[in-house]
């Protein structure tokens, strides 16, 4: 569903986003009857503390892709950093995410594995694309979206947050024209629904 939702859609030409796509709110749809399944089978298993702000948390679109850190300047100061090579450093330093990693037999692990597999699946499906400025927006309401509900499903809400984060990155990367989205206007969007 999260492949052809992706594959589908001409993302250069769409309109600009005022709603989250239907598949977004399938998706949470079918990972709460998921869970709900999961669970007359399996106890609950273990969670790590969840923050506070879990569901209110931001993405930056250049977050793993095209930021550049403040402490870039001091290294470089006449030349610009080359937006690839922080981005491969990026990702030497970051905690890896195993996708596939063995599943116990409690449903916070089966929940986990399931939405990381989801995840990795719109993630490479994502960087086959080209996306222009609405399709990056609309990207953008999209994870946030998920965000708010995927998170309370997994083990570590950080593997949600990082596996959005590079799909937010890597639709700005493929992006003509990568003017993100004001946080706020995502926020009501999503609150919409």
């Amino acid at each position: 569903m999260l492949r052809k939702s992706v594959e589908t859609r001409d993302w250069v030409n769409t309109i600009e986003p005022r709603n989250v796509r239907a598949v977004m709110k399938r998706v949470v749809e079918d990972t709460t009857s998921i869970d709900v399944q999961v669970g007359l089978l399996y106890e609950e298993g273990v969670r790590k503390a969840h923050s506070s702000d879990s569901s209110k948390r931001t993405f930056s679109v250049y977050s793993s892709s095209r930021q550049q850190p403040r402490y870039a300047a001091s290294y470089t100061p006449s030349a610009p950093m080359d937006t690839n090579l922080l981005s491969n450093i990026h990702k030497l330093f970051s905690e890896r995410i195993d996708i596939f990693s063995s599943v116990e037999f409690n449903k916070v692990s089966v929940m986990t594995g399931i939405i990381k597999i989801s995840l990795k699946t719109f993630l490479e499906c994502v960087r086959l694309r080209t996306f222009g400025r609405y399709g990056l927006q609309q990207i953008q309401v999209d994870c946030h979206y998920l965000q708010m509900y995927l998170w309370r499903f997994v083990s570590d809400e950080n593997l949600v947050h990082f596996l959005l984060d590079e799909i937010v990155g890597s639709s700005a990367h493929r992006c003509l024209d990568p003017s993100p989205m004001e946080q706020s206007v995502i926020e009501v969007i999503c609150e919409r629904g």
